[in-house]
């Protein structure tokens, strides 16, 4: 057995604590037997495997025991933790305490990693791994006798011999970080456990703490995944005693000179990312030059943050953000969609004019976000003042640019509203006793939203059924929904065609005009499913055309444009009474 002692102290009469392979010690409340010794993996601290021991033996649980001085990174990690509290991705300690007196015994099957001649010291002064620490040249090599001698350096005495103790349970090593860097894993799935870790650096330096090295073995891959050590982790502006080498090291922590900051804990984050993409940490001796696999967005993640230049590293926020991003990119579905339009003017001997308007405008918003936005208006006020109505209406929706605050449900909602109420405006300001239906649909990735005013119609066509998401704006609509008439009655009613909204018809509108999805579909969006349809047209289609009618023509056949051209067929074939608009769009989505 090697032995290192922290202190003697034989003449105050402290009974010490010994740890030493197989003993069993108290901790508290906690009782434990000394497992492996796992090295000397932070300055000052000496890290051991444990087994936490209940009175039911089938219950034991492994536990890591660090022991470490009274400034040594297990005090910065008590201050964390009060500081932050109860942070999910952060494991709880089972206790900490503090010991007057600590006799260590390292295993002799660590001589390799205690080279001989090497004088131990109570402070090491370097950052080091297990394999760089050092102990005394034992003059024995016999067992550990108690009233044997071993020659130590002399202890500073300005040194409190009192040291910290940490326990906390131990995740298995098949459920480390340190494992799963050797497992084939999906690019979205290595990159959202980095985000986690990149989630936990942007949390501590809000608190003002940095992490400037990570310890794989010490992080357990839970969901979320739960750190064990912080002993790495240092106050903001902090200039250590001595310069840092590791794997996830930023490369100015060799100098000591250099206080900790943000843009190392960005590098050590990013650092972890090549390892996992790579499958193997950075080469120290290649840092000028790093070989990035051309992974778009992920080699200029690497690239810009694995600068020797700190000042061209990415903050925590942005890494994150950029990290978030190309996750969806990932997991997001690519959708495209297939568009599918007809019109008809019918065969009424009294329209001249086919009113109706539509029209339709994608666009891409991000490189994982594609808009779509269908139109659909239906003009009145007789000659040609139905069809301008209609015309401007569909021309201002589809002119409007993208407004920069376009993130949230909230504000693409809003940003519709907008779009009717120019669309009134300019109808009404240009067309004398004329107006329009305006129906509009909004498809941002997956999310559906709708706004409308009239009795165009929307429709829904998913898993084989048909749902009308859009309210009818009509006199017919408020008997049937008042009881007076049934619905059978409002197919023939002869005020059928009576609007209570329309837009360009009131100079402006009032609060409510406009109907959303919440009326018809309790929530304000709807998320589309691959092969999802939406109608939108014109009453000249639904007065003829019945709901059951359109999900069979459009449910029998793969080809959009042949359901619609039926569709109009059906409408000549009965009379067409009515100019007759339909505008298709089917969500494709690919994984």
């Amino acid at each position: 057995m090697n032995l290192l002692t922290e202190n003697t102290n034989d003449h105050l009469g402290i009974e010490p604590l010994i740890i030493a392979e197989n003993n069993i010690i108290n901790i508290a409340n906690f009782q434990v037997k000394i497992g492996q010794y796992l090295g000397q993996l932070t300055t000052d601290i000496y890290y051991f495997q444990v087994n936490i021991l209940s009175e039911d033996s089938n219950t034991n649980k492994l536990g890591l025991l660090r022991v470490g001085t009274l400034t040594s990174g297990l005090k910065r990690e008590i201050e964390i933790r009060e500081a932050i509290a109860d942070y999910k991705l952060i494991s709880p300690l089972l206790t900490h305490t503090q010991i007057d007196c600590v006799i260590i015994h390292l295993p002799s099957s660590n001589n390799q990693e205690y080279p001989d001649n090497a004088p131990i010291t109570e402070e090491i002064t370097t950052e080091q791994t297990a394999n760089e620490a050092t102990t005394n040249e034992l003059e024995n090599e016999s067992e550990y006798l108690a009233e044997e001698y071993y020659q130590q350096e002399e202890i500073n005495p300005n040194i409190s011999p009192e040291k910290l103790i940490l326990l906390s349970y131990l995740p298995e090593s098949n459920e480390t970080l340190e494992t799963w860097l050797t497992q084939e894993t999906s690019l979205e799935e290595s990159i959202f456990i980095v985000t986690q870790i990149c989630q936990v650096s942007r949390y501590l330096h809000q608190h003002n703490w940095c992490i400037i090295n990570i310890l794989p073995q010490f992080i357990q891959m839970t969901t979320p995944i739960q750190i064990y050590d912080l002993t790495n982790v240092y106050p903001v502006n902090e200039t250590l005693n001595t310069g840092l080498l590791g794997k996830y090291c930023a490369p100015e922590l060799a100098s000591q000179k250099n206080p900790i900051n943000e843009l190392m804990n960005s590098y050590t984050v990013t650092a972890l990312l090549y390892h996992k993409i790579h499958q193997k940490p950075i080469n120290i001796e290649q840092l000028i030059d790093i070989k990035i696999n051309p992974i778009p967005r992920i080699y200029q993640i690497l690239k810009i943050n694995l600068s020797l230049i700190p000042e061209e590293r990415f903050s925590l926020s942005q890494l994150l953000a950029n990290l978030v991003e190309t996750r969806q990119s990932l997991t997001a579905p690519k959708i495209t969609w297939q568009i599918a339009n007809n019109s008809t003017l019918g065969l009424s001997t009294k329209r001249l004019q086919n009113e109706d308007n539509y029209g339709v405008k994608q666009q891409q918003l991000s490189n994982t976000e594609t808009m779509i936005l269908g139109v659909v208006a239906d003009g009145m006020g007789g000659m040609s003042q139905g069809e301008l109505a209609s015309k401007i209406a569909v021309q201002t929706v589809l002119s409007e640019p993208i407004p920069s605050n376009f993130k949230t449900l909230e504000q693409r909602q809003a940003w519709l509203k907008l779009l009717f109420e120019k669309a009134n405006e300019n109808v009404n300001h240009h067309v004398k006793d004329g107006g329009t239906t305006l129906s509009v649909i909004l498809a941002i990735g997956k999310q559906l939203i709708i706004a409308h005013v009239g009795d165009s119609r929307i429709y829904l066509i998913s898993k084989g059924e048909i749902r009308q998401i859009s309210e009818d704006h009509s006199l017919v609509a408020l008997l049937v929904a008042s009881g007076e008439i049934t619905l059978e009655e409002s197919l023939t009613h002869p005020d059928r065609n009576v609007l209570t909204k329309s837009i360009g018809s009131k100079n402006r509108l009032s609060a409510g005009y406009i109907q959303d999805l919440s009326t018809t579909n309790q929530e304000l969006s709807i998320n589309l499913e691959h092969q999802d349809i939406l109608l939108l047209c014109s009453d000249g289609i639904w007065d003829l055309v019945p709901n059951h009618e359109l999900l069979e023509l459009f449910n029998q056949t793969e080809n959009l444009q042949s359901s619609i051209n039926q569709t109009i067929n059906n409408v000549l074939e009965r009379g067409a009474s009515d100019n007759a608009t339909i505008l298709a769009l089917q969500c494709q989505m690919e994984k």
